[in-house]
């Protein structure tokens, strides 16, 4: 016990009392990183971590995508404190409810009505109700991951088997195969639901486009699932960056700079049907500390540029990985959105590529740089994290290499 991080202390102490030692799948602590990789972190500030052990780290998690301006970010929580003193949640609504519906409304191309949730899986499953309720039809035609909902986990134990009837899955990026399952299944398709990028290499709106046409063609409901994207590759979302108009979307995540609330928003005909043919409620959606911080957020994306300098330290960063596998002599390259960019191994050997990928983050953790599979960049990161960043980077790489044997 003496010769344990508190980091592996509290994991030994959470393991007995909570599944996994942690809340969410992707903060599981990776035990082949021990020693390397932090497991519980004591506070942040702007794009830096500090773990119960007392190292700092260079973040590029972003919380899984919420930190969007960066950690404790001081105008959003004087925001939060201020509501504070007025109160969490009433008895009746808010009326900064209405601000944030109209600020969303005036920012997202397609927001036409807005309303708020918890979490990226409740608005995605309010936009799939929503679509139900219109088509008067059952079956969902799916991309990408959306979450722990049974219509979407339908592989999972505790679904009920009978799921796997209503749920037909899509390939990003394949257009031959969603021409073939939407025209097959047009005529009991509730939606179709998408992610608009699929954190990968393929950048163009041309699968976007095409399942926009096909949706309209056979006038099935199209949702994007802008959990990740919105409000981070534009103030209005993909929809704004690939000037491809759902007719509902799903929001979370950047929405509130890391406090809790989604949001569910589309055309006035689908999201009226809470009105008359649907319901959809939650006592916590009003929460008014979540939507102070939401509004903050939005209105400094409003005025400030976020989104272009988010995208210019994405840029010099997946340059910067191109630069060092060349350096390197490594077969790989920056790939991605730049606000979501990565290193992509392209050796005939996937192995080599797997094993590539496993010993770099090693070494980043050890290095203190916060790896992720795709690095997200905040407005608090600035050149100066950037370059040292990749000076880490050709370090671990250049060890990753060395153990791999390349």
């Amino acid at each position: 016990m003496n010769n344990m991080t508190k980091s592996e202390i509290l994991y030994e102490r959470a393991i007995k009392v909570t599944p996994w030692g942690t809340q969410t799948n992707a903060k599981r602590p990776v035990l082949e990183y021990k020693g390397a990789m932090p497991f519980y972190i004591e506070r942040g500030k702007g794009c830096r971590l500090w773990d119960v052990d007392g190292k700092e780290y260079i973040d590029y998690r972003c919380s899984l995508g919420p930190t969007i301006l960066g950690y404790c970010y001081d105008e959003v929580d004087e925001a939060v404190r201020k509501q504070m003193e007025k109160g969490v949640l009433f008895s009746m609504a808010s009326p900064i409810e209405i601000e944030l519906a109209e600020l969303i409304h005036e920012m997202v191309p397609g927001a036409e009505m807005v309303k708020f949730m918890k979490t990226g899986e409740d608005a995605n499953s309010c936009c799939v109700r929503l679509a139900r309720a219109y088509t008067g039809k059952d079956m969902i035609i799916s991309c990408g991951y959306h979450g722990y909902p049974d219509w979407f986990m339908t592989h999972i134990y505790g679904v009920p088997a009978f799921m796997s009837d209503y749920v037909k899955k899509l390939d990003y990026g394949n257009f031959e195969q969603a021409e073939e399952i939407i025209s097959k299944y047009a005529d009991k398709t509730a939606c179709v639901i998408t992610v608009p990028y699929d954190l990968d290499d393929n950048l163009s709106a041309d699968y976007l486009k095409h399942l926009r046409k096909l949706t309209e063609e056979y006038k099935i409901p199209l949702i994007f699932d802008e959990v990740i994207t919105g409000f981070r590759l534009a103030k209005g979302g993909a929809q704004e960056y690939y000037g491809v108009i759902p007719d509902l979307a799903a929001f979370a995540k950047a929405i509130a700079n890391g406090y809790p609330l989604s949001a569910f928003a589309g055309k006035k005909e689908y999201m009226e049907l809470l009105n008359t043919k649907t319901l959809i409620t939650t006592t916590y959606a009003g929460e008014t500390l979540s939507i102070a911080a939401a509004i903050a957020t939005l209105k400094i994306m409003k005025r400030e540029d976020v989104h272009g300098h988010i995208f210019r330290m994405g840029k010099k960063l997946k340059e910067g990985y191109t630069a060092i596998c060349k350096n390197l002599r490594i077969e790989g390259y920056g790939a991605g959105l730049e606000p979501l960019s990565y290193i992509n191994f392209i050796y005939n050997d996937p192995e080599i590529n797997n094993k590539l990928n496993f010993h770099l983050m090693h070494e980043l953790y050890k290095n203190g740089i916060f790896a992720n599979v795709r690095s997200m960049i905040s407005y608090s990161h600035q050149e100066k994290d950037i370059d040292i960043t990749l000076e880490k980077t050709e370090i671990a790489l250049k060890r990753a290499k060395e153990i791999v044997g390349v």
